[in-house]
C-alpha cells in the first residue's frame, strides 16, 4: 500500500471557490472615539471566527478585502487575501473628510478583470461578493456620480450588499441607495452594541454566501438551482430578524427612498461568460473549464 501511494503521489487538495468579503469602513473624524474603537474591535473579533468558518467548508473559502476611506481612501489589504495572511489586526486611526465616492470609484477599478477578482486568482471561480459598508455621516465627495457608474458593474450588481448606520446622525438615506435590500441597512444607535451587531451579520452573511448553491462540473443540472443575490439577501434578513432579541438596540427597518432616486438595479441570475464581451466582470461562481 505504501508502494502504491509512493508511485501515486500525495493526493492533490481541490480547489475551492472564493467567496470574497470586502469591508468599506468609514475613517472620517466623526468615527473618532469610541465608533472606530467598536469597528475595530469588531474586525480584530471577526478574523478567528471567518477564518475556522473558511476553515470548515468543503467547496468554499473566505478572503477579506478592507478598505478605509476618509480624505480619499486606502486598502488595508494589499489584495483579497486569504483569512490565514491575517496577523495581527492594526487599529484603524479616524481623521480627515467622508470620501465615500473615492471608495465607491476604487470598488468599481477592483472589481474587474485587472483587480481583486481577476480569473487567475480563483482557479475555481468566485461566489457573489459580499460588501459591509459602516458609516457614521454625510459623504463629503460626488459619491452618488461614483455609485451611479458602480452599480453598472457586473460584480457590484450581483454582491450581497450589506450597510451599517453608526450613530444618529448617519445618513440613512445615503447608505440604503447604496444597497438592493432595504432591509439590509441596518441602524446601531448605541455604540457599545456595534461591535457585537457587525460581528453577527458578517459571520452570518459569510456563512450564507459561502454554501450557497453553485454549478459544479460533477452536476451540471445543479445550474438551474442557483441561488441568486437576492435569495441568499433574503435568507440573512430572515436568520438576522430571527435572532434580534439579542440585541437590545438593533434597527433592520427599511428607510422611506424617494421614488425618483434609482437604487441598484435588481438582479437574477447572472448571465453566462460567454453573453459578456472580454470588458465585462465576471459574476457569480463559474467553472474553470468555463474561464
Amino acid at each position: 500500500m505504501d508502494n502504491f501511494s509512493s508511485f501515486l503521489g500525495a493526493p492533490e487538495a481541490i480547489p475551492k471557490r472564493v467567496m470574497p468579503f470586502f469591508f468599506l469602513i468609514d475613517t472620517s473624524k466623526s468615527m473618532e472615539g469610541k465608533k472606530i474603537g467598536a469597528v475595530n474591535a469588531a474586525i480584530e473579533e471577526i478574523l478567528p471566527d471567518l477564518r475556522r468558518l473558511s476553515d470548515s467548508q468543503a467547496d468554499s473559502e473566505i478572503r477579506l478585502a478592507i478598505l478605509k476611506f476618509s480624505s480619499g481612501c486606502e486598502w488595508v489589504t494589499p489584495s483579497l487575501i486569504s483569512l490565514d495572511s491575517f496577523d495581527d489586526w492594526e487599529p484603524l486611526v479616524a481623521d480627515g473628510l467622508t470620501d465615500l465616492g473615492y471608495a465607491f470609484d476604487e470598488l468599481n477599478r477592483q472589481f474587474s478583470e485587472n483587480g481583486f477578482l481577476s480569473r487567475s486568482s480563483a482557479s475555481s471561480g468566485f461566489y457573489a461578493p459580499v460588501i459591509m459598508l459602516l458609516s457614521d455621516g454625510d459623504p463629503t465627495d460626488d459619491w452618488y456620480g461614483a455609485l451611479k457608474k458602480l452599480q453598472n458593474n457586473k460584480w457590484y450588481q450581483s454582491a450581497i450588499k450589506i450597510a451599517i448606520a453608526i450613530g444618529e446622525d448617519a445618513n440613512r438615506e445615503v447608505l440604503q441607495k447604496s444597497i438592493r435590500n432595504p432591509e439590509l441597512l441596518f441602524s446601531v444607535n448605541d455604540i457599545s452594541n456595534l461591535k457585537k451587531v457587525v460581528k453577527f451579520i458578517a459571520v452570518t452573511s459569510s456563512q450564507i454566501a459561502s454554501t450557497s448553491a453553485a454549478v459544479g462540473k460533477e452536476n451540471p443540472q445543479q445550474s438551474a438551482n442557483v441561488i441568486t443575490p437576492d435569495a441568499t439577501e433574503e435568507q440573512i434578513v430572515k436568520n438576522v430578524r430571527n435572532s434580534l432579541d439579542d440585541f437590545a438596540d438593533f434597527e433592520p427597518e427599511p428607510v422611506p427612498i424617494p421614488a425618483s432616486v434609482p437604487l441598484s438595479p435588481p438582479v437574477s441570475v447572472p448571465p453566462p461568460i460567454s453573453e459578456l464581451d472580454s470588458t465585462d466582470d465576471v459574476v457569480g461562481p463559474i467553472d474553470e473549464e468555463d474561464w
